[in-house]
């Protein structure tokens, strides 16, 4: 598991638009603490946040992209 900072890094993605991923269900934290609320990723989660941000770099907005099911995100890469 990785702290919200540490996968930004990682991933090459602002904490704030991690959040907002977040915010709009288009990658939720796969654990977030109940008594500090620190966001927590896994490392599976670098394949999602790498397919979003190819959608991304194809001119989809994050609408259309939410939209997309997850198998047609995966035949994106």
């Amino acid at each position: 598991m990785f702290k919200i900072g540490e996968f930004s890094k990682l991933a090459n993605v602002s904490i704030r638009a991690l959040r907002h991923y977040d915010k709009i269900g288009l990658l939720t934290p796969e654990h977030i603490n109940k008594e500090t609320n620190y966001r927590n990723y896994s490392a599976q989660q670098l394949q999602t946040i790498n397919k979003i941000q190819k959608l991304k770099e194809i001119g989809l907005s994050l609408t259309v992209i939410h939209q997309t099911p997850k198998s047609q995100q995966s035949n994106h890469t």
